[in-house]
């Protein structure tokens, strides 16, 4: 077959670029939404995003992960998140949370763009509906709206899946793919099972791969693990392997969040969950059955083994699963497109199935995440003379207060409140779900000692576990300010 003309080839060029971008915009345009539809980009109610902001500021001001203080999670979070809290420290603790949010938001929107990318072999069938998909998705897009784990493994994963489609004519590619797969499963240790699933695509360049793998684990989590070993290995590993089940879910819910099957078009989930189940499966084997396509098939299983499996449950986990199964999706569109005649039949096909994806995902996509921070509450903690604490970090960063405790060395920060009680050790005698946090006596006086060892505080969450008493304890101190649920109390000191 001789090869197309110059300018067919430069037009095809840029509608695949134009694809791209539009769907890049999109993916931006629908995270970014459900957190101004909620709480804004100085809002509340991630915990997490709050947490890997001030572990990061407290990397920034000099102490280490895992040695000087408690992280659960691999430390690439802390690493890519140290500029903007490093900013922060010279504009303001609220703004260099929001510029990384918005960062964050991008790195979700160029996963959309990969995930588009790598299917442009399969077709503009393949392209559309899986880089649409993967934009719209509402386990993907929960996950990726903010400082989270989720969106930098899943771009490791994603860039070390194109990268290795090219290394069959460029070989040195593949110690490239290795080395971002490996950056990856720094961001969250449950990647190295899709990072070994790659194998199944690096064919003769394992070596080089594992190789690249090595050299992106080890070059992120070796200088940690060198100054902490055992804390590190325990927080990491042990702590995370063996999560509390107290935020479990069953399997039926597991598998209604991983295909993003909530209430939509006033459609209960139990009536849309086994319809896109029916499709997910389709979807797999059709990449199982199709050359090229055949690991995204078996990173799909991997990945739902591994939420399936998982000790403990959040909605942002599904974000695992999100990936493999787009790109599933838009192979299995090609293959359906292809059985049609060539021209209107197909484009008709794959205008359906994206409004499908759009439907089934426009109920989430618009919902808010979030509660707004009052207006006011960091001109109230900047009259406070000494340290301010709170059991939710995200509390401290819009306040303004996160970078000058952590600057005054008599101040005590916890990055991570309630990961403490994650080590069966300390908090559960060695086994765990047995006393809950209300009623562990241990875990209310070591958090109360926390809470008050400062001059002002702040409680918000529920899942901190405060007992009446503590409760009562933190209320019967001064009111410096309120706000409904937001009320900053003097300490008893």
């Amino acid at each position: 077959m001789s090869r197309p003309p110059r300018p067919r080839t430069a037009e095809s060029r840029f509608r695949f670029s134009a694809a791209l971008i539009g769907i890049g915009v999109l993916a931006y345009a629908v995270r970014l939404s459900i957190m101004l539809r909620g709480g804004g980009l100085h809002g509340l109610g991630g915990y997490d995003d709050g947490v890997y902001y001030a572990a990061a500021d407290a990397l920034v001001h000099g102490r280490i992960p895992y040695r000087d203080f408690l992280l659960i999670q691999p430390p690439l979070i802390v690493v890519v998140t140290a500029p903007f809290a490093a900013l922060g420290g010279l504009i303001s603790d609220p703004a260099g949370f929001a510029l990384a949010r918005l960062v964050f938001i991008g790195v979700g929107a160029m996963n959309a763009v990969l995930t588009g990318w790598i299917l442009r072999r399969f077709g503009r069938v393949a392209v559309l509906v899986g880089g649409v998909g993967y934009a719209v998705f509402y386990p993907a897009v929960y996950a990726e709206r903010s400082v989270l784990l989720e969106p930098l493994g899943t771009l490791g994963i994603l860039v070390a899946l194109l990268l290795l489609q090219r290394a069959s004519t460029q070989p040195q590619l593949a110690i490239l793919a290795g080395i971002a797969a490996g950056l990856g499963v720094g961001a969250k240790i449950w990647y190295i099972v899709l990072s070994l699933l790659l194998l199944a695509t690096a064919a003769r360049l394992r070596l080089r791969y594992l190789v690249g793998l090595a050299v992106g684990g080890c070059g992120i989590y070796l200088p940690f693990l060198l100054l902490a070993p055992q804390r590190m290995l325990q927080d990491v590993v042990l702590d995370q392997l063996g999560r509390p089940s107290a935020n479990s879910a069953d399997t039926g819910r597991r598998i209604q969040e991983i295909l993003g099957a909530h209430s939509t078009l006033g459609v209960a989930p139990d009536v849309i969950a086994p319809v896109l189940g029916v499709l997910a499966i389709a979807s797999i084997i059709a990449a199982l059955l199709t050359p090229g396509a055949r690991t995204f098939g078996v990173l799909a299983i991997g990945a739902l083994a591994v939420l399936l499996l998982a000790p403990s449950w959040f909605p942002h986990y599904s974000a695992l699963t999100a990936p493999p199964l787009m790109l599933c999706a838009g192979v299995g569109a090609a293959r359906a497109a292809a059985s049609l005649p060539h021209g209107r039949p197909r484009w008709v096909l794959a205008a359906l199935l994206v409004i499908g994806i759009l439907g089934a995902n426009e109920a989430n996509d618009r919902h808010p995440v979030g509660v707004r921070t009052p207006a006011g509450v960091s001109t109230a903690a900047a009259v406070v003379r000494g340290c301010v604490t709170a059991d939710d970090p995200g509390a401290l960063i819009e306040m303004n207060v996160l970078s000058r405790d952590l600057r005054d060395t008599s101040c005590a920060v916890w990055p991570d409140v309630t990961g403490w009680t994650y080590d069966p050790r300390d908090y559960l005698g060695g086994k765990r779900d047995e006393v809950a946090r209300r009623l562990n006596p241990r875990w209310q006086h070591d958090v109360m000692a926390f809470l008050e060892s400062g001059d002002a505080t702040i409680r918000l969450r529920r899942a901190t576990g405060l007992s009446t008493d503590s409760k009562r304890a933190i209320d019967s101190g001064a009111i410096l300010f309120r706000d409904h649920r937001f009320v900053v109390h003097t300490t008893h000191g």
